[in-house]
C-alpha cells in the first residue's frame, strides 16, 4: 500500500513553453484524487510525468510504498483497436504482467490475470477477442490490465470520456470499489462534473498558470467553478488556498 505521494515543483516545457509550471500538491493514501481543467493545462503532461515517460526539467513525484517500489497502474485516454483484432481478453490482459523471456504463462500468472478479471467484473469476457468488447467492456478489461502487478497508484486518463452514461457510472464505480477494497490510490482525469462531484474525494484544478487543490466541495463551488474557468490567468491571483480561509473554511471573498 501507498504511504507518501508528494509531486513537488514540478516544472516541464516543450520548445520553450511550460506545460507544467511550479506544479505541487500531496495525493493521500487510498483517496480518489479527480484531475480538472481546460485543455491544454498539462494533465496528461501530469500522469506522464508520474509514469516517468517524461522527465521534468525540475521538481520531482516521490512515491513510498510498503513494497520495494511503488507500482502504478494506468489506463489510458483511448486505444485503437481493430474489430477483427483476434487477441482474445485474457491474453490482453496478460500483457500487463512484467516482461519475462518465455511466451507463456505459469500456474501463478494465470491465477493473477483471472482474479484481476474477477475484480473487475469482467471474467465471463475473457474468451471473447478484445475488438469485438463493447466500449464498457473494453474499458474494464483495460482496467483488469492495469491490475494485474497489483498497483499501489491507478492513473485513468480520461477513461470515460467515449462511453456511454450508464458504462461512465459503471466504470467510476468500479474504480471506486477497487480504491476503496484494494487500499489503492487513483488519479483521475474527467471533464464530466457530475463524475467528479460523485466519486472524487479531493480534487486538483490545473491551468497553464494556476493550480488549486481541495475538497471536492470547495473547488466546485459554483463561484469557484465559474471563476477558475471563466477568469483570464491575468485575473487570477497569484497565490493558492483561494477558496480557504486559515481553518479551512469556504470562502467567496475573492469573487
Amino acid at each position: 500500500m501507498l504511504r507518501q505521494f508528494q509531486v513537488d515543483d514540478l516544472q516541464v516545457s516543450f520548445n520553450g513553453e511550460k506545460v507544467l509550471n511550479h506544479l505541487s500538491f500531496e495525493v493521500f493514501p487510498g483517496e480518489m484524487l479527480a484531475i480538472i481543467g481546460p485543455n491544454g493545462a498539462g494533465k496528461s503532461t501530469l500522469l506522464k510525468v508520474i509514469l516517468g515517460m517524461i522527465h521534468p526539467q525540475g521538481g520531482a513525484v516521490r512515491m513510498e510504498s510498503d513494497k520495494r517500489k511503488a507500482v502504478i497502474g494506468y489506463v489510458p485516454q483511448s486505444r485503437t483497436i481493430d474489430e477483427e483484432t483476434p487477441i482474445q481478453a485474457k491474453d490482453f490482459v496478460s500483457l500487463g504482467l512484467p516482461a519475462k523471456i518465455v511466451p507463456w504463462l505459469s500456474q501463478k500468472e494465470r491465477v493473477t490475470v483471472k482474479k484481476a478479471m474477477m475484480m473487475t467484473e469482467s471474467l465471463h469476457l475473457a474468451k471473447k477477442p478484445i475488438g469485438r468488447l463493447s466500449g464498457g467492456e473494453r474499458q474494464r478489461v483495460f482496467v483488469a490490465q492495469a491490475m494485474v502487478r497489483h498497483p499501489d497508484v491507478l492513473l485513468l486518463d480520461e477513461s470515460t470520456a467515449n462511453l456511454d452514461p450508464n458504462a461512465q457510472e459503471q466504470m467510476m464505480q468500479l474504480v471506486q470499489r477497487l480504491c476503496k477494497n484494494q487500499g489503492i490510490t487513483v488519479l483521475f482525469i474527467c471533464h464530466d462534473l457530475h463524475m467528479v462531484k460523485e466519486y472524487s474525494d479531493r480534487v486538483l484544478f490545473m491551468s497553464r498558470r494556476h493550480y488549486e487543490t481541495g475538497s471536492t466541495d470547495e473547488v466546485l463551488s459554483g463561484k469557484a467553478l465559474e471563476w477558475l474557468y471563466h477568469s483570464t490567468d491575468d485575473e487570477k491571483p497569484k497565490k493558492t488556498g483561494l477558496f480557504r480561509e486559515q481553518r479551512d473554511r469556504v470562502t467567496d471573498h475573492l469573487f
